[in-house]
């Protein structure tokens, strides 16, 4: 609802093309995000911070080979997470992605960290 305190930033995100919502374009904002779709929004403020986030399939598959559950990402979010992974923005050191594993807040903010020092905004 537009008077929720988060409808502002979730606004923002979606002017910037960061978020958009499931598939018929809804939102739910007390919903849970799991590990691929962070990726996927991570990757596209990464662009906004003039961060080059394209990658060949070639490095795609080399980056999360890997990783033992790497046949678990969808296909939409591959390239994303291998951006992340590939910048350093997810740690390379876990041994599985776990992609449809929901994410934690900590998380992020270390994802978002690790982005901002990544495109040396901090």
């Amino acid at each position: 609802q537009e008077s929720d305190w988060f409808a502002g930033y979730v606004g923002t995100a979606y002017t910037y093309g960061i978020v958009n919502g499931k598939g018929d374009g809804s939102f739910d904002p007390q919903g849970t995000i799991t590990r691929q779709e962070a990726a996927a929004m991570v990757e596209r403020a990464a662009a906004l911070c003039g961060m080059d986030t394209a990658l060949e399939d070639a490095a795609v598959t080399n980056v999360l080979a890997q990783f033992g559950d790497y046949t678990t990402v969808d296909t939409w979010a591959k390239e994303s997470v291998a951006f992340c992974y590939s910048t350093g923005i997810l740690d390379q050191s876990d041994l599985d992605v776990r992609p449809t594993e929901a994410i934690l807040r900590s998380e992020i903010a270390q994802m978002l960290y690790n982005l901002l020092d990544s495109a040396a905004l901090l």
